[in-house]
Order: C-alpha cells, then structure tokens, then sequence
C-alpha cells in the first residue's frame, strides 16, 4: 500500500473514532444535563480536534492521491461507525445493514483500484 492511501484510511479512522466521541459528548450530556461539564466539553474538544486532525491528513493525502481515488474510502465511514458504535454502545446491526457494508466495501474496492 503506497503512502497516500495509508494516510486515507489513517484520515477514515481518525473521522471514525472522532464520530464516535460524538456519540459519547451526547450521552455524557444527558448524563449531566448541561453542556459546561467537564466529561461535554473535554470530550467534545478532543471530538472537533480529531475531525481537524482528519481533514489535515486529507489534504495531505490528496497532494498524491487524485481525489476521485481517494474519496470512495470515505464510504468506509458507514461501516466502521455503526459497527464501533454497536461495541461500544449496544446500537443494533441488522441483516440489511450487514448487506449494505457488503455493498459498500465492493464498492470501494472496484473503484479505489489503480
């Protein structure tokens, strides 16, 4: 794997795990029913900080990758969110969903392909 799609998927998992973070500023929210707690704010600092991370990583990656081969690693994002989010927080998967990140990963596949 040459270095522009490794900082792609670096870029995908950073967006990933800052999404999920999302999630947890939101439940830590309904747990202390103001947005000035420590386990909001802290979290949502380090959240926004990974999706400024990410989109670093992203420009860099494009100064040797063409755009239309980068961005399908994007749809990556659909499969590694709810799956994450399912570990860590009881969300549901389905068959539907299952056959969808089927989809998705064929599609990523045939069109990243040099």
């Amino acid at each position: 794997m040459d270095l522009g799609k490794l900082i792609i998927i670096t870029c995908v998992v950073v967006m990933t795990l800052g999404q999920v973070l999302f999630k947890q500023v939101a439940i830590n929210y309904n747990k202390a029913g103001s947005f000035f707690d420590i386990g909001v704010i802290g979290l949502l600092v380090v959240a926004g900080s990974m999706y400024v991370a990410s989109s670093g990583l992203w420009v860099w990656a494009l100064r040797s990758v063409e755009i239309s081969k980068a961005y399908p690693y994007f749809a990556l994002g659909f499969v590694f969110v709810p799956v994450l989010s399912a570990w860590l927080f009881g969300e549901v998967l389905t068959l539907r969903y299952g056959l969808g990140v089927l989809l998705i990963v064929i599609g990523v596949s045939l069109t990243s392909t040099s």
